[in-house]
């Protein structure tokens, strides 16, 4: 078996759905298009309170190949992915958003990525990540297409090389690797409780180990998550409070964390900054006025002040 697909979930029955959906329709399950690739998909719940359980077994029986269902108590993301981990039979694991739609030959292009470097042996140190976009229907603002484009939520326009991506593109909305690597690797470090990094932080680790992170922009997965500057507010300060614990971790990387050189907000620079958030939630639907250049201060902001808070022993 090539594939496990593995889906993290928590309270996203309906767009988990969907997702389900596209897997079972994906184009290796067509008689004249299947070329031998075989898959699972293994869906951990983490501790929902919603209809997930009964999402996934209401499939079970008429899904083209295994369907399997874990529940945990909620855990985090990290967790969740290590438990799909351990109880996948593929040769590579395929990690995959609960809100992410994959494309009908998303499989196919994971595998030809793999075909085309010549990386599909169980030895494989190279990671694939493929390309999420937003979902079609979606109202996309001029904000979802920053943060989709330009590094905070991904980057990859700023992707150079394909045969050669940084370390924190490791982006586990999409995203295949070796079972055996990854297991040997340990796995996400489960400390990790606030939003983020353990991704990042597992991928820093590998890359020490000489793997090797590659991007095939033909993977397509649909993001079916629209996003406000107000939630991604948030979920920047979760962001940096959660950056300190991998300063911890990992000493060496407090530059690239930038954890050590959080400006120093004097009160007129808060009520500026805050300002700055009303202006840019009033605008957020509108291309006129263009406030987008300011959306780089202000995401640095709330990431900073997530920071300083886990600096401080402070919560959020």
């Amino acid at each position: 078996m090539e594939f496990s697909v593995i889906i993290p979930t928590y309270n996203r029955a309906p767009i988990l759905a969907d997702t389900l959906r596209a897997l079972a329709g994906q184009s290796v399950c067509a008689p004249d298009l299947a070329r031998g690739l075989s898959y699972e998909v293994i869906v951990v719940d983490d501790g929902s309170s919603d209809s997930t359980r009964s999402v996934v077994e209401e499939r079970q029986s008429s899904f083209p190949v295994d369907l399997t269902y874990n529940y945990q108590e909620n855990r985090k993301q990290g967790a969740a992915r290590n438990r799909g981990a351990s109880h996948a039979r593929g040769s590579f694991l395929l990690f995959l958003g609960d809100d992410i739609v994959p494309r009908v030959d998303f499989l196919q292009r994971h595998w030809e990525a793999r075909q085309t470097r010549g990386q599909t042996g169980e030895d494989s140190k190279v990671v694939v990540i493929g390309y999420t976009t937003w979902g079609d229907g979606l109202k996309v603002t001029p904000f979802m297409e920053y943060i989709g484009e330009h590094g905070w939520q991904f980057g990859f326009s700023l992707i150079k090389d394909p045969e050669s991506v940084p370390f924190n593109f490791f982006y586990t909305s999409n995203l295949s690797i070796g079972r055996r690597l990854f297991l040997d690797s340990g796995g996400f470090n489960e400390e990790f409780q606030e939003y983020g990094w353990e991704d990042i932080e597992l991928s820093l680790r590998l890359s020490k180990s000489g793997t090797r992170l590659v991007f095939q922009e033909s993977a397509v997965g649909r993001h079916i998550h629209p996003t406000s500057i107000r939630s991604f507010v948030a979920r920047q300060l979760r962001v940096g409070f959660s950056a300190w614990n991998f300063y911890r971790i990992h000493p060496e990387a407090a530059e690239f964390l930038n954890v050590f050189r959080v400006p120093r907000y004097s009160i007129l620079d808060h009520l500026r900054m805050r300002a700055l958030a009303w202006a840019c939630r009033f605008t957020e639907y509108r291309r006129s006025p263009n406030l987008t250049r300011f959306y780089p201060d202000l995401m640095s902001y709330y990431y900073n002040l997530g920071i300083l808070k886990a600096r401080n022993g402070k919560r959020i």
